[in-house]
């Protein structure tokens, strides 16, 4: 990790605090940053920030079994300390104890050995016994993503109040959850996490912000949401270019549980091969459309309509609403504009159409002038 990294990730580890964490170190401000406001113009940790609804979650399942293609981080049982490491790359302190990866309060937070991009995150996590702490203060910790620069927030809010941009399963410093659907501090806690990687140019400028879903508990509380920045505490921080990173588990001074973290790395689509085009349109005479014209009963039932699209061709079918453009591609071939369909067009010895032959989506279906 390069040294601009390990600073973002000591940085983000003072996120989710009501005061900076008593095991993070905080150097002085040298100059002013540029900042992004909080989406959508509420000040960061706005107390008067109104807070989500409530919405009781199912009867858990838990663990989740993962996945064929997942990368098990922390087992069911709390193992897996070996992917992981300290900021420095050494062995973790944390422990594993009853089931489950244990914080160890004042060691630091602990990060993954692999990097990733897109991901789908499952974790499972139960607070610590903290019921003398208040707001952030009680049984704190974070999911970070990509070296420390987005976070989802974990915290007992259980009978806890504190700013709505601060809450479980809140998009730290940005978005508030939209329902809080968190169970009680004796419970195990889940959440799945949906990330999309921001896309740059060639020159580091921004093409595409990233983008964040969260369910918890079974309860869609983050939906597809578009980062206006990094989840920097006291800070929303302009993008800098960037790519896959490490993910990381915050120590905030509470023995939060951990267990069940698997993670699914997520392809892009595929795109079209550069060659990939519609073949090339022909003009047809005046009386090579005419013939076209008409009404044909499907095999099977329905109808297929050839009508005059202004200086063209479309198609309509009495099912489904609107025309359909139809390309040329030869006098007795048609293609969808926009589809990847076909019309073949039989011709009889009067040169009068006799059939049509549509294939689309591997079937064929046959028509005849009605």
């Amino acid at each position: 990790m390069t040294l601009r990294l390990l600073a973002l990730v000591l940085i983000a580890g003072l996120g989710a605090c009501s005061t900076p964490s008593p095991t993070s170190p905080v150097g002085p401000v040298t100059a002013a940053r540029p900042h992004t406001p909080a989406p959508p113009g509420w000040r960061q940790h706005d107390i008067e920030r109104p807070q989500p609804p409530r919405v009781e979650p199912a009867a858990a399942a838990l663990p989740v079994a993962p996945p064929s293609d997942a990368v098990v981080l922390i087992g069911p049982d709390g193992s897996g300390a070996e992917n992981w490491e300290t900021a420095s790359g050494g062995a973790i302190p944390w422990t594993t104890e009853a089931g489950a990866l244990v914080v160890a309060p004042g060691t630091g937070g602990i990060q993954t050995k692999e990097a990733f991009g897109d991901v789908q995150v499952h974790i499972e996590w139960m607070p610590a016994d903290e019921p003398e702490k208040t707001s952030q203060d009680r049984s704190n910790s974070g999911l970070f993503l990509v070296d420390g620069r987005y976070e989802v927030q974990i915290l007992d809010v259980w009978n806890n109040r504190t700013y709505a941009d601060g809450r479980a399963a809140a998009i730290y410093g940005q978005f508030p959850p939209l329902f809080d659907a968190t169970r009680p501090p004796t419970e195990w806690q889940a959440y799945d996490v949906f990330f999309r990687l921001p896309r740059f140019a060639a020159d580091g400028s921004l093409l595409e912000e990233a983008r964040l879903t969260v369910v918890h508990n079974g309860v869609l509380v983050q939906n597809n949401e578009v980062l206006p920045a990094m989840t920097i505490w006291l800070e929303s921080l302009p993008y800098e270019a960037h790519g896959p990173g490490v993910i990381g588990l915050q120590d905030h001074g509470s023995p939060v549980r951990f267990r069940n973290l698997w993670v699914r790395r997520l392809p892009e689509r595929a795109a079209p091969p550069a060659d990939y085009a519609l073949p090339a349109a022909t003009d047809l005479s005046p009386a090579e459309r005419d013939r076209l014209v008409g009404r044909y009963a499907r095999d099977g039932g329905g109808t297929f309509v050839i009508e005059r699209l202004g200086e063209g061709l479309g198609l309509s079918m009495p099912w489904r609403s609107g025309v359909l453009e139809l390309v040329p591609l030869s006098p007795t071939r048609l293609h969808l504009r926009n589809t990847d369909g076909v019309f073949d067009v039989a011709l009889g010895a009067d040169g009068a159409v006799t059939g049509l032959t549509f294939t689309m989506g591997g079937g064929t279906y046959t028509a005849v002038p009605e």
